[in-house]
């Protein structure tokens, strides 16, 4: 039973979760026909108003990412709050941001005045490729993760950083909390990784893990940062 207080108006209430064996991916059995609509219709205030406390820990999170990366445009897909943009923008970053959720994307614009586009990942084109393409919480929402990946290699130069952010349902956290692991009843949430499943993934589509971090924003999550071969 999908009890999570952030619940989504469009997503069946109960969830079947599934496992891949030969993968080790966990995927949710059902979500809604139309996704991305059911996405661009709702919004959640919690999601709009900026969290401040969050931006000493992005910006650890941007500085070790700059250490890797060879050039200076960052996106970001999915842009919640804006929190990562802002603090990007302060490390003198040229950035940019999209999210399939126009009240998301328009109240970043707004606040940071930086262009960001709504728009289904999926679709966005570009003509100057990034060197920095932040992925935070969001792999976990799309029916296609695989196919997020490759997008994002398209979308980096040679050399160019992928940095994730998601549920490790093989974390130290979920181990400890078992079925009381919050992850299990989120509404959005469709697909799950271990760190050897996304690992896998990753090498798979033309990436070499370069870092692994425990997530200092939620319980169970890992921070994988990724190099285009």
């Amino acid at each position: 039973m999908l009890t999570h207080g952030a619940y989504t108006n469009g997503f069946h209430p109960i969830r079947l979760w599934m496992y891949c064996e030969g993968c080790h991916h966990i995927y949710s059995s059902c979500y809604p026909k139309d996704l991305n609509r059911t996405l661009e219709s709702t919004s959640r205030e919690v999601h709009i108003k900026p969290k401040t406390q969050l931006l000493s820990s992005y910006g650890k999170v941007i500085s070790k990412l700059k250490e890797f990366s060879r050039g200076n445009r960052l996106l970001e897909v999915g842009v919640g709050a804006g929190e990562m943009i802002a603090v990007a923008q302060e490390l003198q970053l040229d950035v940019m941001g999209i999210d399939i959720r126009p009240a998301y994307a328009n109240a970043v614009s707004r606040m940071l005045n930086v262009p960001i586009k709504t728009i289904d990942y999926q679709e966005f084109e570009v003509n100057q490729a990034f060197d920095l393409v932040c992925m935070g919480d969001v792999i976990e929402h799309l029916e296609d993760p695989r196919q997020a990946l490759i997008k994002a290699n398209e979308l980096l130069n040679k050399g160019g950083v992928l940095w994730i952010s998601t549920p490790n349902f093989e974390s130290a956290f979920s181990k400890m909390l078992k079925t009381r692991d919050p992850m299990w009843r989120v509404a959005e949430h469709l697909n799950y990784f271990s760190y050897h499943s996304l690992k896998v993934l990753l090498e798979e589509v033309g990436f070499k893990v370069a870092d692994y971090q425990i997530s200092s924003h939620y319980n169970g999550s890992m921070e994988v940062t990724a190099i285009k071969e």
